[in-house]
């Protein structure tokens, strides 16, 4: 008799199952749990779309020649954790910019404007704030995983990502 511990002590770990079958289990549920979401491309990419219009619309209102554009495309990766090992994906909505950076004075009205059109679309508010002299950014999280990043300094950025989706 050894000693040494178990990898997994107590109720972490399941008697007489392997690694691969507690993964596999986990993998089960949590892709069940993928399969009660609303459909990516019917429902969550065109709200994120129109949720994007809006905040990009927002934005120029208070902040007089802001002209949004995009170099990039849409793009998709793999989930994050928890469900990296289903078949889900995350989506990046296109990414807007513009030279025109939001001043210091304008970003309280454009974080109130941004806030409020987030919230209205199932975001819980800010997750995370940042300002200083030269940069602002701010970071917005649905209960699904889904993002808002917007970052104003030399320049304004504004980019959406989904939560984890099935294909």
């Amino acid at each position: 008799m050894s000693n040494t511990a178990e990898p997994y002590e107590g109720d972490q770990r399941p008697r007489g199952k392997a690694d691969s079958e507690i993964r596999a289990e986990e993998t089960a549920a949590l892709t069940e749990e993928l399969k009660q979401r609303p459909g990516r491309q019917s429902v969550v990419e065109p709200k994120f779309e129109q949720m994007q219009e809006d905040i990009k619309a927002a934005i120029s209102a208070l902040v007089p020649g802001l002209e949004w554009s995009t170099t990039r495309t849409r793009s998709e990766s793999p989930c994050s954790a928890p469900y990296s090992n289903t078949p889900g994906i995350e989506v990046k909505l296109l990414p807007y910019s513009s030279d025109t950076p939001i001043p210091p004075d304008r970003w309280a009205a454009v974080l109130e404007a941004v806030d409020s059109i987030a919230v209205a679309n199932g975001f819980d508010g800010v997750d995370l704030n940042r300002e200083d002299e030269q940069r602002r950014s701010v970071s917005m999280r649905d209960a699904d995983g889904g993002r808002i990043l917007l970052g104003a300094g030399g320049r304004t950025a504004l980019m959406i990502t989904t939560g984890c989706y099935l294909r």
